[in-house]
């Protein structure tokens, strides 16, 4: 139960943290290159991401 909650917060968090990341990239973009630039569906794998690092991190506290 432990694990999948973890899963379930990085998710989350993964999702929030590209919005905020795409936000950021395409603030940058437009005050250099006066272009809209960024990662198409940046939030998604950055949740994905999340939810695959923060149960090993949390494993890897546990253990020690």
């Amino acid at each position: 139960m432990r694990v999948f909650l973890s899963i379930i917060v990085g998710l989350v968090g993964g999702f929030i943290l590209g919005i905020a990341l795409s936000s950021f990239i395409g603030i940058i973009s437009i005050t250099l290159f006066k272009v809209p630039m960024g990662i198409k569906y940046l939030p998604y794998y950055t949740a994905i991401l999340c939810a695959i690092i923060l149960p090993m991190y949390e494993l890897k506290l546990k253990t020690q």
